[in-house]
């Protein structure tokens, strides 16, 4: 809170007041209202959360409720690429073992949120959902996707990759149509692939379904 030389001691101490009335109830609604479901999951959808949420997130998910928590939905809040940095710097560090993760509905996450989530994929492979429609996407962030899926072991012990959601991402264009096809090829784990209403041409959508047709495996979510 910025300091206002013009205002006089008791103003500024009742501002105080009202600041940490208003974050005392913000962390009571949060600690009250968003317990794990049955199988692990914590929804924290439409909180209006932002990056100075996160580091509370992490600890009612995975300090105060350990090893329980499997998935983590965020979406429908105002949360940045900062926020997707927090958290996978807390996951690679505990080795938490986080399956299902939604940052749906977040716009500023962007590709740079992307370089922090391959950094998951490439060391924690505990992910096998991962949804991040409407995330200000681009065609970079589309690319640093492929080469992550595409560089997976299928043998390897631990869970890759098995559906992704990228779909309302309109800076997702043709350029993006090589990506797409390597992941829809050469991935071997990926099973769901959503990616309705982007900014691809019909002819874009129509060759990727032509290539999604020869991979009975893959579910591929195209319609606009």
């Amino acid at each position: 809170m910025e300091f206002d030389p013009s205002l006089s001691v008791e103003e500024v101490l009742n501002m105080w007041k009202e600041a940490d009335e208003m974050q005392a109830a913000s962390n009571d609604k949060f600690t009250k209202s968003h317990e794990l479901d049955n199988i692990g999951i914590m929804n924290l959808s439409s909180m209006n959360l932002t990056d100075n949420n996160m580091p509370s997130i992490i600890q009612r998910a995975f300090t105060e409720e350990k090893s329980k928590c499997v998935g983590l939905i965020l979406r429908d809040n105002a949360l940045t690429s900062v926020s997707v940095m927090i958290l996978v710097e807390a996951l690679l560090k505990t080795r938490t073992k986080l399956k299902y993760l939604s940052f749906s509905n977040n716009t500023a996450i962007g590709d740079r949120g992307i370089e922090h989530l391959v950094r998951l994929l490439q060391k924690n492979r505990s992910i096998t959902f991962l949804a991040l429609p409407n995330t200000g996407i681009t065609d970079h962030g589309v690319r640093l996707l492929a080469d992550v899926l595409c560089g997976i072991d299928p043998n390897s012990s631990c869970s890759p990759l098995e559906k992704l959601h990228i779909s309302f991402n309109k800076s997702i264009t043709d350029e993006s149509i090589e990506a797409l096809i390597q992941i829809l090829e050469q991935n071997k784990t990926l099973k769901v692939l959503a990616l309705q209403h982007c900014g691809l041409s019909d002819d874009a959508r129509e060759r990727l379904r032509q290539v999604a047709a020869k991979k009975k495996k893959k579910k591929f979510s195209l319609s606009e």
